[in-house]
């Protein structure tokens, strides 16, 4: 099989998710920089790795199909459910109606599980809480699975804590902050990891003015 041609089918870059404009959940407590360039609408002009990405995808699909299959007639689970509260607009894996729970599917890996739940991800699994009960759907708990990549069941992670809406407000302060500020805000994450999946890095951002050196240098 011709090696390109494999490289094709584990590229995710062309992928709707991929190529969405509109800012997500699972953007707010990220890089302030990376979301800044997003808000303003600029250029990708950094071709970034996307097999991770593509993983991600291919396992919510899988999850999705499974819970359909085992019962496909229940009205228990809404999957990919579409909220919109004002102008945010997110898709939620899952909210269990009887239990009026909000969950999320993380991809990751095994040794990123130590630190899983990061703050990024409970602020975004708030903000879905955020989205679905202003949508009239009433939220207790949400929920966070940890999936590794690079693992097998017995290293799923599961943390669920109440909704918060303290917390989602916290978070959507954070996106307010990012779409009133003129400035491009310092990049956060090590120029290692812009290099390879920020969309704006540009290691001559400091002399041509485009995109991000990226930071932690």
């Amino acid at each position: 099989m011709d090696q390109d041609f494999i490289l094709t089918l584990v590229d995710d870059s062309r992928s709707a998710r991929s190529m969405q404009k509109q800012i997500g959940p699972s953007e707010i407590g990220g890089c302030k920089r990376r979301t800044w360039h997003r808000v303003q609408g600029h250029p990708v002009i950094n071709e970034t790795l996307s097999m991770a990405a593509w993983m991600g995808t291919a396992i919510h699909s899988a999850i999705e199909k499974k819970i359909r299959r085992i019962d496909p007639f229940s009205e228990q689970y809404l999957l990919e459910e579409p909220a919109t509260v004002g102008d945010l607009t997110g898709h939620v894996d899952c909210y269990d109606i009887e239990n009026r729970e909000v969950i999320d599917w993380k991809t990751t890996t095994k040794r990123r599980l130590a630190d899983f739940p990061s703050e990024q991800q409970r602020w975004q699994v708030q903000v879905y809480g955020y989205l679905m009960r202003g949508n009239g759907y009433p939220v207790d708990t949400v929920t966070l699975v940890g999936i590794p990549r690079d693992g097998n069941e017995t290293h799923v992670k599961i943390h669920s804590e109440p909704y918060y809406e303290s917390v989602a407000i916290k978070a959507l302060e954070w996106l307010a902050s990012v779409r009133s500020s003129v400035d491009p805000p310092e990049p956060t994450e090590h120029v290692r990891f812009c290099r390879d999946y920020c969309s704006f890095y540009n290691p001559r951002a400091d002399d041509d003015g485009d995109g991000c050196p990226g930071g932690g240098r």
